[in-house]
């Protein structure tokens, strides 16, 4: 079951670490908005705080720390993650696997981060972002339709070159989806590229909660907004979130 885990803003360095729980003792170039620490630069969490948590829910796969759109700051972060977590938890390091999520601004610095990456000893799992690489192959991850474009476009180019992540003994996960979610998996489908793992993503649940369904395997416009976690559902939307939700798990059912 997910715990939610909650910090409180700002840094009290009138306490000790130990008696500090749910409390932050130390930062380094961070500022807090909307009561959420960010790292200037890009947003971060200390590693002690997320081995902090991963104690806590025990999963079965961890993310290392990344720096968006930052390819050489994502490969030295990734590097002192694994270091800390081996060093700190050797039984969680051993028994968890490891995802490393490659960054970068333009498609030469994330392939080149991207080869540092899969190659990493420790690495088990490599995850394909919905924001870096859209903004590395297409241009930016704003625009309808660009996650779906920028990946196809950048596994197509790993599959061409032979360096998919299972050459390396990696596996693949594919980090959220845009309004054309659905049609960049029949892709691969199509393709037969089933050397990709699993897919994590909200999209079926959070066009529903704006009352838009699925149709022809995509909705119009990516949407971006939070979700308030209080709104009730009207009976149309709680309808369109099932129809989503169905569309989407009977993809490749024959």
């Amino acid at each position: 079951m997910l715990q939610k885990i909650g910090f409180q803003p700002g840094i009290n360095k009138q306490i000790t670490p130990t008696g500090a729980e749910g409390q932050w003792v130390d930062c380094d170039n961070v500022r807090f908005r909307y009561g959420t620490p960010e790292k200037i630069g890009g947003r971060g969490v200390p590693i002690d705080k997320v081995l902090q948590a991963a104690k806590i829910v025990t999963p079965s796969e961890l993310c290392a720390i990344d720096i968006l759109f930052d390819g050489p700051g994502t490969v030295e972060s990734v590097q002192r993650f694994l270091t800390y977590v081996d060093d700190k938890d050797p039984y969680m390091f051993n028994s968890t696997k490891m995802m490393a999520i490659p960054q970068g601004k333009n498609e030469t610095e994330w392939l080149d981060c991207y080869e540092e990456l899969v190659q990493m000893e420790g690495v088990d799992v490599i995850g394909f972002s919905k924001l870096s690489i859209p903004e590395s192959f297409v241009g930016d991850h704003h625009t309808d339709g660009n996650c779906t474009r920028g990946r196809i476009k950048c596994l197509d180019f790993l599959v061409d070159h032979n360096m998919t992540p299972d050459v390396f003994g990696k596996e693949t996960h594919l980090l959220g989806s845009d309004n054309l979610g659905l049609q960049e998996l029949s892709y691969y489908y199509e393709k037969n590229y089933d050397f990709i793992r699993s897919n994590d993503t909200s999209m079926p649940f959070v066009y529903g909660y704006n009352g838009i369904k699925i149709k022809d395997n995509k909705v119009n416009h990516i949407l971006m907004d939070k979700l308030d976690f209080n709104k009730q559902l009207t009976s149309d939307e709680m309808e369109a979130v099932d129809y989503n939700f169905l569309a989407w798990r009977t993809l490749n059912v024959k």
